[in-house]
């Protein structure tokens, strides 16, 4: 997963790790809002923002498996 996150580029990283952050002390924060949040925060651009949508639905999708 390391490799993919790299391609994807810095930011995105660092938005994944505020956004991991932010849920485990605020677990009850909407996913969308902590993206829109972390789009502004780390000046990610759209299609960045769609690839987090897709990475938090994933990974939500392996937990409830």
């Amino acid at each position: 997963m390391s490799t993919v996150l790299e391609k994807k580029g810095d930011n995105v990283t660092k938005a994944i790790n505020f956004i991991d952050a932010e849920l485990q002390q605020n677990p009850e924060t909407p996913v969308h809002k902590l993206i829109s949040e972390s789009g502004a925060r780390f000046n990610l651009s759209p299609k960045d923002e769609e690839y987090l949508t897709g990475f938090f639905k994933r990974r939500q999708a392996e937990y409830d498996c």
